[in-house]
C-alpha cells in the first residue's frame, strides 16, 4: 500500500538515522538506480535524501580544493622507528667502526633500502633475542615477545641467498655477544662540580646524584624527556659535599651521608626535611664504644641489603657503625643512636681515628657488605688496609685484616656474585691499581688473585662495580692535570682477567659506577658534574630508553611566559603607535626599564593638582576642604588638639607632674595624715646611713685595691713627692 511504501521510505532516508559517513578504507558503494528510488508522495513529488547526501559530498569535495591541506584535524606523522630513534645516542667510535666497515665492503652488486631494512630487522631480533638469554631477567620474556611481534608485524621481503649483508648485521651485533651494554649513550647535565654519590632504587625507577657542590638531585627517568631535568634538588648540609647516597631494599628511603658527623634519611619523594637522622657521638671520650655516634667526619655509608631499617656508616674517628631505625631516639632532637660499634686498628692493634691532627692514625674511607646474605662487612681504610668483619651478636675487633692490601688509601671495594656466594672481593685504591681478592684466602701470604696496575686516577673517590651476573669489573683511568691523554672507562673480564671494553670519556674523568640488574645498563658519573648513561636498545630496559628521543610538551598559550612574548600593540591608540615605534631599536630591556621606573611608587605621596577657581574641579577641591573642616571640628569636640595631630606621650604627659609633686606634699600625703602621720619609707635623704659609714671608712691613706697602708700596688716614692709637695709648709724667715 502508499502507507507501507511511506514508511519504508521513511526508514531507509537520512532524516531518521541520520547522514553517515563510510568508514575509513571502506569502497565506495554504488547505488542503483533502484535503490536510490524511494515512494512517490500523493502530490506526484519525489524525495531522494541520498541524492542530496551525493550533492553535498560532491560540494564538500569541491570546497576542500580551495582549502589549504593543513585545514581541520590531521592525522599524526608516524614515529621514528628504534634504529633511527637511538641513532643520535650511538657513540662516536661505534659510528666510525660501522663507517669503516661499510667503506671496505667489497665492491660489487649494490642493495636498495629493503634489502637494508631487512637487515636491520633481522639483527634486532638476533640482538633480542641474546641480550634475553644473556641477562635473564624478569621482563626478558616478555621484552622477547614484545620485539619479536613488532619485528614481524614489520618484517620487510626476503633477502638474496648472494648478498653478504648478513655478515654485517652480525657484525652490528658484536657488542650484545658479551652482554656488555655500551653501545649508545647518553649524557644528562647533573652537577656544577664531580658528582661523588650515586644511587639507583631496586626497580631502577628513580636515580638520585650527590656532588661536591652540596647538592642531591632526584631523577625520575619515567617522567623524564629530552631536557633530562631533576624532579627535585636539596641540600641537606649548607656547606658540606655529599660523601654517599643509597637506597633501601625497599627503595622508600634514602641514606645521605654528608661531610659532617651526621647521617640523614630521606624519602624517596626528597623532602626538604630528613625522616631520621643519627646522633653526634661525644669527642671527649677516647673510647668509640662508649658514645653513641661518630664523633668526626662521615666518609662513606650504604644501606643494608637485605633489612631494610639498617644501614652502615664509616667515619674519620676509626670505626664502622651500624644503625637500626627502630632504635629508641636519644637527646632532645629525637636522634638514633648507633647499635653496634665496629673498630679499625692500626699496626699496634689500637683504634684511632685519623682525624682531628692524630699522626699515625687510621680511618675507614669506604664501606661495603656482602650483597647476597649481608653478613660480610670489608671497610677500606687510610693505610692501604682492608678490614673484614662477619656479622655477629656483637662486634668488636676485625676479623681478618689485610695490611699489605694497597700502598695507598682505599678508595672503594665491591663484592663479585658467583651465582648465590660472594667470595670475591675488588678493590681499588689510589696507588693506581685494582686488585681481585678471594676472602677464603685472604690474608698477606696468600696475596691477590689478580692485580691491574697501570691505573692513574687522582680523584679521592674513584670507584669500580661488578656486572650483575659477576662476569665483568668496570674502574676508570685518567691522566693528571697537564698530562696528554683522554680518560676512559674500562671493562674487563671477571673470569680470565682480560680488557673487553675501552670506552673514551675524552677530558671529563669517570669517578663513580652503577650496573643495575633491573636496567642493563652503566650508569657512570663524572669529574665534570655529567651522569653518563651507557645502554643497549636491544638488551638495556627501562632508564634512558623512557626519556631518549621524548620530545618536550609544548606549553599553552595561557602558560607561556611575558618574557617569551613580544608586547602587544593597539594601533589605534597613539601611546601605543608611539611605543610601537620605540621597539624599532631593538633593546626591549630598557624600554622595560623605562616603563617599571615610570611605574614605581614615589616615596612623595600623591598631591591634588591645583584648579582654576570657578572650573568643576575647583568645586570639588572645596568640598573636600569643607570635608577636612568638618572633621578637624569633630576631633575639637571629642578634646583632641587635631584630627592629623599625633596623641601625646603618655609617659611625658605625667612626667610634667612631676615637679608639682615634688613641691606640693599634701598632693599625695594627704590621704595619710590620719593613719600614718609619719613616713615609715622615707626617700627624701639622698645618702643612705650605709653610704654615709662607707665614706667614713673610705678616708685617709691606704690602698685602693688592697686596703693596706704600705703595699706594692703603687710606687710609694712617688706618692710620698706628691705628698710632701702638698703639705710642705712655707718657710718662715
Amino acid at each position: 500500500s502508499d502507507e507501507e511504501a511511506e514508511m519504508a521510505g521513511l526508514r531507509s532516508s537520512a532524516r531518521h538515522h541520520g547522514l553517515s559517513r563510510p568508514p575509513p578504507g571502506a569502497a565506495p558503494v554504488e547505488s542503483s538506480t533502484a535503490t536510490r528510488s524511494v515512494a512517490k508522495t500523493d502530490d506526484g513529488a519525489a524525495s531522494s535524501d541520498d541524492d542530496l547526501a551525493e550533492d553535498s559530498a560532491e560540494d564538500l569535495g569541491a570546497m576542500r580544493t580551495f582549502l589549504p591541506q593543513s585545514f581541520g584535524r590531521q592525522e599524526a606523522p608516524p614515529g621514528p622507528s628504534l634504529e633511527a630513534l637511538h641513532l643520535s645516542t650511538r657513540r662516536k667510535e661505534r659510528r666510525e667502526e660501522i663507517a669503516d666497515r661499510v667503506s671496505d665492503k667489497k665492491t660489487g652488486v649494490q642493495f636498495g633500502p629493503r634489502t637494508t631494512d631487512a637487515v636491520m630487522a633481522a639483527g634486532a631480533r638476533q640482538r633480542a633475542v641474546r641480550g634475553a638469554s644473556t641477562m635473564q631477567h624478569k621482563a626478558g620474556g616478555k621484552l622477547q615477545e614484545e620485539v619479536g611481534l613488532v619485528e614481524d608485524s614489520r618484517r620487510p621481503g626476503p633477502v638474496g641467498q648472494d648478498s653478504d649483508i648478513d655478515e654485517e648485521g652480525d657484525a652490528a651485533a658484536l657488542d650484545d655477544d658479551d652482554g656488555i651494554p655500551v653501545s649508545h649513550e647518553v649524557s644528562i647535565a647533573a652537577h656544577e662540580k664531580a658528582v661523588t654519590a650515586l644511587s639507583l632504587d631496586p626497580r631502577g625507577s628513580r636515580m638520585v646524584t650527590g656532588s661536591m657542590d652540596g647538592c642531591m638531585k632526584f631523577y625520575d627517568f619515567a617522567g623524564m624527556n629530552e631536557e633530562k631535568q631533576a624532579f627535585r634538588w636539596l641540600e641537606p648540609v649548607d656547606g658540606h659535599m655529599v660523601q654517599a647516597v643509597s637506597f633501601s631494599t625497599t627503595g622508600g628511603l634514602l641514606l645521605a651521608v654528608c661531610s659532617d658527623s651526621h647521617a640523614r634519611v630521606y624519602d624517596r619523594d626528597g623532602s626538604s626535611k630528613p625522616v631520621q637522622s643519627t646522633v653526634k657521638g661525644d669527642m671527649y671520650v677516647r673510647d668509640m664504644t662508649h658514645t653513641k655516634g661518630h664523633t668526626q667526619m662521615l666518609t662513606s655509608g650504604v644501606w643494608h641489603p637485605l633489612h631494610q631499617e639498617q644501614w652502615v656508616t664509616s667515619s674519620l674517628d676509626g670505626t664502622l657503625r651500624l644503625w637500626d631505625l627502630n632504635a629508641t631516639p636519644v637527646g632532645m632532637d629525637q636522634v638514633l643512636p648507633s647499635v653496634h660499634v665496629l673498630k679499625t686498628l692500626d699496626k699496634r692493634n689500637v683504634c684511632i681515628g685519623g682525624g682531628s691532627g692524630r699522626t699515625g692514625g687510621l680511618h675507614p674511607t669506604c664501606c661495603v657488605l656482602s650483597p647476597t646474605d649481608g653478613k660480610k662487612i670489608v671497610g677500606g681504610c687510610s693505610d692501604g688496609s682492608l678490614q673484614l668483619f662477619f656479622e655477629k651478636a656483637r662486634y668488636q675487633k676485625p676479623d681478618k685484616i689485610l695490611r699489605t692490601a694497597h700502598a695507598a688509601p682505599v678508595s672503594d671495594a665491591t663484592f663479585i656474585r658467583e651465582g648465590n656466594q660472594t667470595n670475591l672481593l675488588a678493590s681499588r685504591s689510589l696507588d693506581n691499581t685494582m686488585k681481585v681478592w678471594d676472602l677464603r684466602m685472604f690474608s698477606d701470604q696468600r696475596g691477590p688473585v689478580k692485580c691491574f696496575d697501570g691505573l692513574p686516577h687522582e680523584h679521592e673517590k674513584i670507584g669500580l662495580c661488578a656486572s650483575p651476573d659477576g662476569k665483568h669489573l668496570v674502574t676508570a683511568i685518567a691522566p693528571k692535570r697537564g698530562a696528554m691523554g683522554d680518560a676512559s672507562i674500562l671493562i674487563y673480564d671477571a673470569k680470565n682477567f682480560s680488557l673487553k671494553r675501552n670506552i673514551r670519556l675524552e677530558k671529563k674523568a669517570a669517578v663513580r659506577f652503577l650496573w643495575p640488574q633491573e636496567l642493563n645498563q652503566l650508569v657512570v658519573s663524572t669529574s665534570s658534574g655529567d651522569v653518563v648513561m651507557l645502554y643497549n636498545p636491544s638488551i638495556s630496559v627501562k632508564g634512558a630508553l623512557h626519556f631518549v628521543g621524548k620530545r618536550t610538551k609544548s606549553k599553552p598559550l595561557s602558560m607561556v611566559e611575558d618574557t617569551g612574548m613580544g608586547p602587544i600593540f593597539n594601533m589605534t591608540d597613539r601611546d601605543d603607535i608611539k611605543k610601537f615605534f620605540d621597539t624599532g631599536s631593538g633593546n626591549m630591556q630598557r624600554i622595560r626599564r623605562i616603563e617599571a621606573r615610570q611605574a614605581q611608587k614615589t616615596i612623595k605621596p600623591y598631591q591634588p593638582p591645583t584648579h582654576e577657581a570657578g572650573s568643576a574641579t575647583a568645586r570639588g577641591a572645596e568640598n573636600l576642604a569643607f570635608a577636612a573642616a568638618v572633621h578637624k571640628s569633630g576631633a575639637q569636640q571629642l578634646g583632641l588638639a587635631s584630627a592629623s595631630q599625633k596623641e601625646p606621650d603618655s609617659q611625658k604627659a605625667l612626667l610634667s607632674y612631676a615637679s608639682k609633686a615634688d613641691g606640693d606634699q599634701s598632693l599625695f600625703g594627704r590621704a595619710y595624715q590620719t593613719t600614718q602621720p609619719e613616713k615609715l619609707l622615707d626617700w627624701s635623704v639622698d645618702k643612705s646611713e650605709g653610704d654615709k659609714r662607707m665614706e667614713e671608712a673610705m678616708k685617709g691613706d691606704f690602698c685602693r685595691k688592697c686596703g693596706q697602708k704600705v703595699c706594692r700596688c703603687v710606687d710609694y716614692s712617688t706618692w710620698s713627692r706628691g705628698r710632701e709637695a702638698v703639705n710642705k709648709k712655707p718657710r718662715i724667715a
